[in-house]
């Protein structure tokens, strides 16, 4: 039963193309179930996130998943080829190990990976395309993410690309953050996490923009900032950080044409959020998630060997679970063919009894032939394996079998 890893990330990919391989949440469940009904994958989850776009899967061909990625981005299929990679068995459950770790982050160690992963989870729970194996295999991750974490040094101080924006905006911007006023885009996780770092070097001004202002006002209340309309903090901010979900550009150069301060912009969503052309002004310095690569060095240097640590956990895990799930297989292979078996023997017997009422014979009388004839090649085999048993002293495969087929003292004595 192949477990298998199909996709594209920043190690593969520049952002130009992630931004272009998304699969958007609402969409999931269609993908999900084109997956499930036209290329013969039992189980799966998608995770798409501003560094990755994966698919993990039970399918019985890699290939076939590896065209099914490219077909969902058809014009893009001559860049795709060249990026994209495949893991099949132990070397896909260590991929997802390490993904949902921080191990294959941008940032080594980040934290937000864990939530992501358990989001796009849940969302393949809900559409009804995770059993009986993703269920052990993703617990069994999860719970391999919660040791890494408090056993080596990788959760000593929990990082993320926010983090990583925050310190280049330090690092870039040509005054100080307590001198600047600061427009962040978007109300979610990433830019909450934004905020939470923003409070240790405090900017004169900071406002949120979002679509939603219910959420922006949330956000605005827990970090004691403003809510300001798109269009009102561009002319304000001299920095901007923007992390949205939006599928297409919110800042353009149009926009930013009309402002006329110095403008510092992180644009760390995928994809992204400001137009890249917006880069072409004089008086903006543009910033996207592939060019926080200096800081994110700098945070590796200081985490290998918890990195080393981690992965020598995650061969370990990743190991076991292949024994699991080698002896999943073969409980299941036998499953099946015990099943095959007892449907022969029913279908031999029914076929019989068809013929006996073809001819007339009483259905009464047709039907307890039938029954007894069924028990009888049914139990033949059993029968005489345990009078074998019996005979040889092998009472450990009589308790077996008594287990196996549920078989109490009471049964025993109400038959005595």
């Amino acid at each position: 039963m192949p477990i298998i890893v199909c996709g594209l990330n920043h190690k593969t990919a520049p952002v130009a193309l992630r931004e272009q391989v998304v699969f958007p949440l609402d969409k999931i469940p269609l993908y999900l179930k084109e997956l499930s009904e036209q290329w013969s994958v039992r189980e799966a989850v998608l995770l798409s996130t501003c560094n990755r776009s994966e698919i993990y899967c039970v399918a019985d061909d890699a290939s076939q998943v590896t065209q099914w990625f490219c077909e969902q981005h058809a014009a893009l299929a001559p860049d795709l080829q060249p990026v994209l990679y495949a893991y099949s068995d132990q070397a896909a459950i260590e991929h997802i190990m390490n993904v949902v770790c921080g191990l294959d982050s941008m940032m080594l160690g980040e934290s937000d990976i864990v939530r992501q992963m358990k989001d796009a989870f849940a969302e393949s729970c809900a559409a009804g395309a995770v059993d009986t194996l993703f269920n052990r295999l993703f617990q069994e991750i999860f719970s391999v993410a919660k040791e890494v974490r408090t056993s080596t040094a990788i959760g000593a101080c929990p990082v993320s690309v926010a983090s990583a924006a925050v310190q280049f905006i330090k690092e870039k911007h040509s005054r100080a953050l307590s001198d600047s006023t600061v427009l962040l885009v978007g109300a979610g996780a990433t830019i909450d996490l934004a905020l939470r770092y923003l409070k240790n070097h405090p900017p004169k001004k900071a406002y949120i923009a979002n679509r939603s202002i219910d959420a922006a006002t949330l956000l605005a209340e827990k970090y004691q900032c403003e809510v300001i309309a798109l269009s009102d903090g561009l002319m304000q901010a001299d920095v901007i950080i923007s992390a949205t979900g939006s599928t297409h550009p919110l800042i353009t150069q149009q926009m930013l044409t009309q402002c006329h301060q110095s403008l510092s912009i992180v644009d760390i969503a995928v994809p992204r959020d400001v137009e890249p052309s917006c880069a072409e002004l004089d008086h903006v310095q543009l910033y996207c998630i592939d060019d926080l690569k200096d800081i994110i060095q700098h945070n590796r240097q200081g985490r290998e060997h918890a990195g080393q640590k981690a992965s020598q956990m995650i061969q370990q895990k990743s190991a076991a679970f292949m024994m699991w799930l080698s002896s999943f297989d073969k409980v299941a292979m036998t499953i099946r063919a015990y099943r095959h078996q007892t449907e022969h023997l029913c279908q031999v017997e029914l076929e019989k009894a068809i013929r006996q009422l073809e001819k007339g014979e009483l259905p009464a009388e047709v039907l307890s032939h039938f029954s007894r004839a069924l028990i009888n090649k049914v139990l033949h085999a059993p029968t005489v394996q345990l009078r074998q048993a019996g005979f040889e002293g092998r009472l450990d495969m009589l308790e077996l079998a008594a287990e196996l087929f549920a078989i109490s003292e009471r049964t025993t004595e109400s038959i005595n």
